[in-house]
C-alpha cells in the first residue's frame, strides 16, 4: 500500500500559536478634554479623602457647591476674608486706631522679663514668687509663640488649662502671668524704702499693665465674632473644612 500524504494537513506550528492567533492591540482612546469648569471640580475630588470619593458624597459636594454659589460663597472669597481677619492678630482693626493685640501681648511679655530680673537681683533666685513668675512667664511665651506660628507647638498640651485652642490657651497664659507679676511686684514693694516710688520696675510695671488695659478696650474680638457669625453658616462652614479655611480665634 502507497504511504499517504498528510502534508497538506499538518500544522505548520505544532505545540503552539501562529502570529494570527493573537489579538491586535486595542487602538488608544484620545484623553476627553476637560472644561475650567470640570478641571476645577476634578482637582477638588482628588483633593477628598478616599472615603469620600464615592456617588453620595459626590453628589453631596455638588448640592454644596450649588448652595454656596447661590449665597454668593466659594472657596476663594472664604480664604480671602480668613486671611483679612488672621491679620487682625498683628495688623490691628483700623477702630483701634494703630493698637494692635500682637503688640500689646508682646509688650506684656517683654515687661514681665525686666519686672523678674529686678526680682531675681533683689529677692534671689529662689524666691518663691520669683519662681511662680518665671514658670508664668515661661507658658505664657510658649502660647504667644504657638500663635505666631500657627499652633504648631507640642509643649502646650503640658499646660493645665490646654484645651486645644492656641487663642484661648494664650488667654490663660496672660491671666496667669497678671497673677503672678502683680504678688512679685508686691513682694518687692515689701523690700522697698518707699512703696510709691518703686523707680525703673515702677514704670515697668505701669507699662505691664496698661498693655492688659489697651488689650480689654480693642475691637478685635468683636470683629471676630462678627466674622464667625458671618462664615460660620451652612455651606460656608462646609467649604471652610473643604478648602481648609483655618479659623480665626478670638482672644478671650
Amino acid at each position: 500500500m502507497a504511504n499517504a500524504d498528510f502534508s497538506q494537513n499538518q500544522n505548520p506550528n505544532p505545540g503552539g500559536f501562529d502570529a494570527g492567533s493573537y489579538r491586535e492591540a486595542a487602538p488608544k482612546t484620545e484623553t476627553a478634554r476637560l472644561t475650567p469648569a470640570q478641571q476645577k471640580l476634578a482637582g477638588l475630588e482628588a483633593a477628598l479623602p478616599a472615603a469620600l470619593r464615592t456617588q453620595a458624597a459626590a453628589l453631596a459636594l455638588s448640592v454644596v457647591v450649588m448652595l454656596a454659589a447661590f449665597f454668593g460663597f466659594g472657596g476663594a472669597k472664604l480664604k480671602a476674608k480668613a486671611n483679612e481677619a488672621a491679620k487682625w492678630y498683628t495688623v490691628g482693626v483700623s477702630a483701634d486706631g494703630g493698637y494692635t493685640l500682637s503688640e500689646e501681648l508682646t509688650t506684656r511679655a517683654n515687661t514681665a522679663a525686666n519686672i523678674l530680673t529686678t526680682g531675681v537681683n533683689t529677692l534671689g533666685a529662689d524666691n518663691a514668687e520669683v519662681l511662680a513668675a518665671q514658670d508664668a512667664l515661661s507658658d505664657f511665651n510658649a502660647c504667644l509663640e504657638a500663635v505666631q506660628n500657627g499652633g504648631k507647638k507640642q509643649s502646650l498640651t503640658a499646660l493645665p488649662y490646654y484645651q486645644g485652642s492656641t487663642m484661648q490657651a494664650l488667654y490663660q497664659a496672660d491671666a496667669a502671668l497678671g497673677a503672678a507679676i502683680d504678688q512679685l511686684y508686691a513682694k518687692l514693694q515689701e523690700q522697698a524704702a518707699d512703696p510709691m516710688k518703686m523707680g525703673a520696675v515702677q514704670g515697668q510695671y505701669g507699662q505691664f499693665n496698661s498693655a492688659a488695659t489697651i488689650i480689654g478696650n480693642l475691637t478685635y474680638n468683636e470683629k471676630v465674632y462678627a466674622y464667625q457669625k458671618d462664615t460660620g453658616g451652612f455651606p460656608a462652614s462646609v467649604l471652610k473644612s473643604l478648602f481648609g479655611v483655618k479659623e480665626v480665634e478670638p482672644f478671650a
